[in-house]
């Protein structure tokens, strides 16, 4: 397999692993009624519909993009969706891609 198909591939894992944050804040929504969660289901649906969206644009074969996208899901998002995307990243910067 190319490394071209393998970051497609992790991209899009990272855009469906948001599911999993979405999901326990939901849960965090239904324990304590706070908007802040319902809030926080709305950022991490819109993410992850950007980045399922356009998972197969050519930005993604850019390190740097790659990387700063790795850093709003590990900031903003959880550590699940960012593990896929640190993956990507390594794998562009083996790959040489600028």
């Amino acid at each position: 397999m190319d490394i071209q198909r393998k970051i497609l591939i992790d991209v899009r894992l990272a855009g469906w692993s948001c599911l999993l944050p979405a999901s326990v804040m939901l849960v965090y929504y239904q324990w304590t009624r706070d908007v802040f969660f319902l809030i926080m289901i709305g950022l991490i649906a819109i993410y992850a519909a950007f980045v399922l969206a356009t998972a197969t644009s050519e930005k993604w074969h850019r390190p740097n993009y790659v990387l700063q996208m790795a850093w709003v899901a590990l900031f903003f998002i959880g550590v699940v969706p960012a593990i896929p995307l640190f993956f990507a990243y390594h794998g562009e910067r083996k790959a040489g891609w600028k």
